[in-house]
């Protein structure tokens, strides 16, 4: 039984070999979203009620317009009903896919929306310190206050007015007079 990061690596070698990986990704995200919106496809998929043939009979009637190699996975974890296993291998896809594009995607969390400007100049400057392609998500969270959190990459970086002021009462309550 392999894990999402090891179908997400073989598709991305297998879309790979024929210049797909952007198609793969964009048919993988449209698989996961129907998925996640009809749960009880799952449920059918990976039941064991259903003969193996007619659940991959299915899929492939569901899903006939896919990239082969995409359809290829769905039907093989429909036959070993792993189909629940689908959100988590285009997760994986796209986080491998990233890598393997030199993209980084970062969450930035403000009080207020980013403007168009504040958005380039923040996407500007992250390039030129990782390297990457920076992709902003902002997040508005009015309980920052002020400033930007940002998420990236297993790093979090808080350069909000909440977490400034909060460093700064406890700075003055360890404070000695």
């Amino acid at each position: 039984m392999a894990d999402a990061n090891e179908y997400g690596k073989a598709l991305l070698m297998l879309a790979g070999e024929t210049g797909d990986e952007e198609k793969v990704l964009a048919e993988l995200s449209d698989v996961k979203r129907i998925i996640i919106e009809n749960p009880k496809y799952t449920d059918l998929a990976d039941t064991p009620a259903v003969p193996s043939a007619e659940r991959i009979g299915l899929v492939e009637e569901a899903f006939k317009g896919v990239d082969g190699n995409v359809l290829n996975l769905l039907k093989m974890l429909c036959e070993k009903r792993e189909f629940y296993k689908i959100p988590a291998i285009a997760d994986s896809y796209s986080k491998l896919f990233d890598e393997h594009a030199g993209r980084l995607r970062v969450t930035a969390v403000t009080a207020v929306p980013l403007t168009d400007a504040q958005a380039a100049a923040l996407k500007e400057k992250l390039e030129k310190k990782t390297g990457k392609t920076v992709i902003i998500e902002n997040k508005v969270d009015p309980a920052v206050l002020g400033g930007v959190k940002l998420r990236y990459a297993g790093v979090q970086l808080d350069g909000t007015l909440r977490a400034n002021l909060l460093a700064m009462e406890k700075k003055l309550a360890d404070l000695k007079i």
